[in-house]
């Protein structure tokens, strides 16, 4: 099979830049707008545990047209499974939005008449995969006037994928390493005051009562206190919990813009 050039090179460029979660979007703008020839390239998360949704894309634009464009997307994304980015539908494939709809067809949709077509957006082509309980997808599209994604471009973007994946996982490990126990028991808890970050910090790291009371220069009574307070808010009454948060919760929280869903399926 011939190697193909283009992709092999935004294959380097992918691991030489070893992101993290935050430049992460900022790599996958560059390298997918090269290799499939995207004027604007969006970067969606959503962790399905907790609804929390992250969407980034690679030029600038007014919040209220996009937030009103986001409700429009929610409301017509369920007309169609390639709209729903569902990875099981997905599969390992790159998908066009002329893989199912002409191009009549399109440009009645309602989702195109409300949410692509106002913003300029034609042309679009995406992959999506699930790492962890988070669902990503990446996403190129072409301004109203460009052609439609070839099959040799969505061949690169197939075979793009994989790498995509292995290096959202790499950035989410290179993000958690740098993480402190201080830093992800304050995402996982923003109600935690200071003094109780403190404290769970120290509970963390295996410390007893009496060594926290003393590495503060407080009294017993202070530091069972705000155990207590810290027991209640993280809903355990175990310091093996405090220990798990402090060592396993991912920053996904800590990375703006993030707005919280309401869809109903």
């Amino acid at each position: 099979m011939e190697r193909d050039s283009k992709l092999d090179a935004e294959i380097i460029r992918l691991y030489e830049s070893e992101p993290n979660l935050h430049t992460l979007p900022g790599v996958m703008f560059a390298c997918v707008g090269r290799l499939v020839d995207a004027e604007v390239v969006s970067f969606t998360e959503f962790h399905r545990p907790s609804w929390d949704f992250r969407s980034l894309i690679s030029v600038g634009d007014d919040p209220d047209v996009r937030a009103r464009g986001m409700q429009a997307f929610a409301k017509h994304m369920h007309s169609h499974p390639f709209w729903q980015h569902d990875p099981a539908f997905y599969g390992e494939r790159a998908l066009r939005e002329s893989d199912f709809f002409s191009d009549e067809e399109f440009v009645e949709l309602p989702i195109a008449k409300e949410v692509f077509l106002p913003s300029g957006a034609r042309r679009i082509m995406g992959i999506a995969f699930e790492h962890a309980g988070y669902v990503v997808t990446v996403v190129g599209h072409r301004v109203v006037g460009r052609p439609a994604f070839s099959d040799d471009e969505r061949d690169r973007m197939q075979g793009f994928r994989p790498h995509i994946l292995r290096s959202y996982r790499q950035s989410q490990e290179r993000t958690l390493a740098a993480l402190t126990p201080s830093d992800r028991l304050r995402l996982a808890f923003p109600t935690l005051t200071p003094r109780q970050i403190e404290v769970a910090s120290w509970i963390a790291q295996g410390k007893s009562n009496e060594e926290i009371a003393a590495i503060l220069g407080v009294g017993l009574d202070a530091v069972k206190a705000h155990v207590k307070a810290i027991n209640s808010k993280i809903d355990s009454d175990s310091r093996r919990a405090a220990i798990a948060i402090a060592h396993t919760t991912p920053p996904f929280a800590d990375l703006p813009p993030l707005w919280k869903l309401g869809v109903q399926g």
